[in-house]
């Protein structure tokens, strides 16, 4: 039997009996395809319900990369009660109660002292060369498992090794951004003893030792993280760190797309940026992601779809409506298909504000021509006008049309508009 074929049924109501073995495959989701495909230690499932119940979990050891973190270190080690063994600070000069927190907070705390170098996947690698055994969670001091979700990890990684207990892959909890989005692909638990390394000195994943992404697999098992609040990021300087690293990424690798994506998203501020610089970003990630070699690894590759949605962003600021065509089908055909339909929509929905505004302007342009025999279609236009501007965004000409409406005795389908407009929005 199959990884995937075993899932199928444990997510099919009678699939399989109640038992240990469906409750914790519940809490496993998504595989991908190299995963899905591994064969499993029998094909009953009812057998392998029997086995799972004296099987034995592999110990499981919580990691995080700590420097002066005392506001949330404890709550954070605190909420991993249930899915932890013990826990391996790897601290880079603590100036302030972060130690002495965590060892209150959880009496199996190591901590090992690492000087900062300026590269995550560092301080993360070293958490391999100190813990041999079982499973390796990766995470960070302002990340909080949610108390109702308490358990789950281990549970499900007691299934995967219990099924599993020769693949190597990595496991994927939903890290969710307190006020923000939730990131699913988050590859932070990994066995330890095995072939995968973090690179990249920010926005670290792990890889094999050519270069490419392990096989995964995501658990229903989820972090809120604080980390990303506008007020944590300007006190802790996160964006400036996130930039410079992104930067120094991209000076020692210029040709690989994905520092070129990270150093264009996180240094260019849309709100402030000119039309040139726009542009320019633009060219800059375009000529590298058309630039990548076919068949690359993962490590130079996995950001290539993101570049496409950056480019559409980039695209929308400069009014480049021919790239944000090319590129949101190229989403599409990826299977992102939200991504695609949004900036689509808002290529499609600019040309048509921009057609009603036109069109606003040239109503006022004929309103001299205005003689007594075309008065009642002047007022019908006038009407017009007051719709259309409300439509485009002209607001400053709403009122002012509909005056010049009601004036010549028209204007009532505007009144019923607003009125329409009054009645729904309160309810929203």
């Amino acid at each position: 039997m199959k990884f995937a074929e075993l899932l199928d049924l444990g997510h099919t109501p009678g699939g399989i009996p109640p038992s240990r073995l469906r409750a914790d495959l519940a809490l496993v989701g998504p595989l991908s395809p190299d995963l899905a495909g591994a064969d499993l230690p029998g094909s009953d499932p009812a057998v392998l319900a029997v086995g799972y119940e004296h099987h034995r979990p592999a110990a499981v050891t919580a990691v995080v990369l700590t420097r002066d973190e005392q506001d949330t270190i404890a709550s954070c080690l605190t909420a991993l009660a249930q899915d932890v063994d013990d826990c391996l600070l790897i601290d880079s000069g603590s100036t302030d109660a972060t130690v002495e927190r965590a060892r209150a907070a959880r009496s199996d705390v190591r901590v090992l002292a690492a000087p900062w170098v300026d590269d995550f996947a560092h301080h993360r690698n070293l958490a391999l060369e100190h813990i041999s055994e079982g499973w390796i969670v990766h995470v960070d001091a302002d990340e909080v498992l949610r108390p109702e979700h308490a358990g789950r990890i281990r549970r499900a990684l007691g299934l995967l090794d219990f099924l599993l207990p020769t693949v190597d892959f990595v496991v994927s909890p939903a890290i969710v951004d307190i006020g923000g989005p939730a990131y699913t692909n988050t590859q932070r638990i990994l066995r330890a003893g095995g072939p995968f390394r973090f690179q990249g000195r920010v926005h670290e994943h792990p890889y094999d030792g050519a270069g490419n992404a392990p096989a995964r697999v995501r658990i229903d098992a989820r972090f809120d993280h604080s980390g990303y609040l506008p007020e944590v990021i300007e006190k802790k300087g996160k964006r400036d760190l996130y930039g410079r690293l992104s930067r120094q990424c991209h000076a020692e690798e210029p040709d690989n797309p994905k520092w070129v994506y990270y150093a264009v998203r996180d240094t260019l501020d849309y709100r402030t940026a000119s039309q040139e610089e726009l542009m320019t970003a633009f060219a800059l990630v375009e000529a590298t992601v058309a630039d990548t070699a076919a068949g690359a690894p993962d490590y130079r590759t996995e950001r290539i779809v993101d570049a496409w949605m950056l480019l559409c962003e980039l695209a929308v600021r400069f009014g480049g409506t021919d790239h944000i065509l090319t590129y949101a089908t190229r989403l599409a055909e990826a299977g992102r298909t939200v991504e695609a339909m949004y900036y689509r929509t808002v290529m499609e929905s600019s040309r048509l504000i921009g057609r009603l505004s036109t069109l606003v302007d040239g109503i006022s342009s004929v309103e001299s021509d205005e003689e007594p025999g075309n008065r009642h279609l002047m007022a019908r236009l006038f009407e017009l006008q007051s719709t259309l501007a409300l439509a485009s965004g002209r607001y400053e000409a709403v009122v002012p049309a509909y005056r010049k409406a009601v004036a010549r005795g028209a204007g009532q389908s505007v009144a019923e508009d607003f009125e329409m407009l009054g009645s729904v929005l309160p309810t929203v």
